[in-house]
């Protein structure tokens, strides 16, 4: 999946959910999601995930993230909105 342009931030979710099917290999409902939920979601799928919000999203996940984010879909979610806007995290644009 590659980036395009989506002027608005609430299009994360929208661009998140296929993303996350598709590391996973099936399609997955926009709800949350625990990894005990998921078989399909085990470490290395969960690598392969960093791997694709970092290109899809133009972010860098911490060392120290990459666990942390290993638990839920709601949690991920989270720190991508960390990443962008006015008043989150870096204040970056959003890169859509």
């Amino acid at each position: 999946m590659t980036r395009s342009k989506v002027s608005d931030p609430d299009a994360l979710e929208a661009r998140f959910w296929p993303l996350f099917s598709q590391v996973m290999s099936k399609p997955i409902s926009p709800c949350r999601h625990d990894k005990a939920d998921l078989r399909e979601w085990d470490s290395l799928r969960h690598v392969e995930l960093v791997f694709a919000l970092e290109e899809t999203f133009g972010v860098a996940v911490p060392r120290d993230r990459i666990v942390e984010l290993y638990s839920d879909t709601d949690t991920i979610l989270a720190f991508l909105r960390e990443q962008f806007g006015p008043g989150k995290g870096h204040g970056r644009p959003w890169p859509w």
